[in-house]
């Protein structure tokens, strides 16, 4: 018997800025073409954003002289699937674009996360940059490289992790950011605050109404603040084999909510909620206290976000579970709080308990239990 062995250890160096300021929309075709990364550009965009930024970007970049595309999809949960990112890549190849072609990612977490897949499995892999234009955005999916498309199984089951080149954080696209979108990234600021920083929950619970407002100095820390932990965590863990699950936290329900809901209830709704649930369960094994768990639930509640659940299936809720990625060995993973700003992973969580959990934020609110 022979045996050729192929070495392929190497070190690679995925490290990029996330840069943040106002009017930067205006400012990246000066860039780029004083700092290429690409011979040809393709805007990505939806069907929102294209009208509002998307058509000036490309303006600007042509005014240059980049050569760039644009391609838009219909706005929504809905288009994020793989036949959307298929009519991109036909799109792309009918433009003649190739290896040497960058992916300009113009929009909220929907757009990000099919550009970077698209970057990342197109000629198998090109570059892109990230231009988030929502909160939600800014505070999560534009950062760390998760790029994915939902299926009927579960939200962001096929994707890939695909690092940016660069991440471009103009504040100013939240003057035009709908209240709903806002409360979306609410959530993922809340997210952080209890993971990772019991300072930034204060901060939360004294400016929350001010972030509701958008209040300029506000965004501007809390955006910051947001990159900060998301960029820690990342430089941490990339392929989410261990601390990144943290994140997680408010997910792993939140995404079955999602699911179950057809996709009608926002992220940040169902993020809410899986919060809010995630607590109570950690109530229930015996680690977070009633009132860290008020504090949590009362922010949540102050930021306009639910802490009861609509009229979805609990069993659908509990159906799409199964199909989460955190499932180990038949187990589900869960990120649980034992107190603001500290939290860890179990699997000790039955769906007996999950469902028990569930009936109780349908009939009444947990701040009160």
């Amino acid at each position: 018997m022979e045996k050729i062995r192929v070495n392929l250890k190497k070190q690679i160096d995925n490290s990029y800025d996330i840069i943040i300021g106002e009017n930067l929309l205006n400012k990246i075709p000066k860039e780029l073409k004083q700092r290429p990364l690409a011979n040809k550009y393709i805007i990505i965009t939806d069907s929102n954003v294209e009208k509002q930024y998307g058509d000036i970007l490309l303006k600007e970049m042509k005014k240059n002289g980049l050569k760039t595309y644009l391609i838009s999809f219909k706005a929504g949960e809905k288009s994020k699937t793989r036949k959307t990112k298929e009519i991109i890549e036909n799109r792309m190849m009918e433009y003649d674009l190739g290896r040497d072609t960058l992916v300009i990612a113009v929009g909220g977490g929907v757009v990000g996360d099919i550009a970077g897949f698209v970057a990342a499995t197109y000629y198998r892999g090109i570059s892109y940059i990230q231009v988030p234009t929502t909160l939600l955005a800014f505070a999560d999916s534009s950062i760390g490289g998760k790029t994915a498309v939902n299926t009927g199984f579960g939200k962001n089951l096929i994707g890939a992790f695909h690092q940016p080149k660069r991440v471009y954080i103009d504040t100013t696209t939240l003057k035009t950011l709908p209240k709903k979108e806002m409360k979306n990234g609410i959530a993922e600021t809340i997210k952080h605050a209890v993971i990772k920083d019991k300072g930034f929950f204060r901060y939360l619970e004294k400016n929350v109404k001010q972030l509701i407002k958008k209040d300029p100095v506000v965004i501007e820390y809390i955006t910051k603040r947001n990159c900060e932990i998301k960029a820690k965590i990342v430089e941490m863990d990339e392929k989410e084999k261990g601390q990144r699950k943290i994140l997680n936290y408010g997910h792993t329900i939140g995404h079955a909510i999602e699911a179950a809901s057809n996709y009608k209830m926002t992220h940040g709704n169902a993020v809410a909620l899986g919060m809010v649930a995630a607590v109570k369960i950690s109530i229930e094994l015996g680690y977070m206290s009633m009132k860290d768990m008020i504090r949590q639930n009362n922010l949540i509640e102050a930021a306009k976000l639910p802490v009861i659940l609509p009229d979805i299936s609990i069993e659908n809720i509990i159906k799409a579970m199964r199909y989460d990625k955190k499932i180990i060995d038949d187990k589900i993973m869960f990120v649980l709080p034992k107190k603001i700003g500290d939290v860890f992973f179990t699997d000790e969580v039955s769906l007996k308990l999950v469902k028990k959990v569930l009936d109780e934020l349908k009939v009444k609110k947990v701040n009160n239990q």
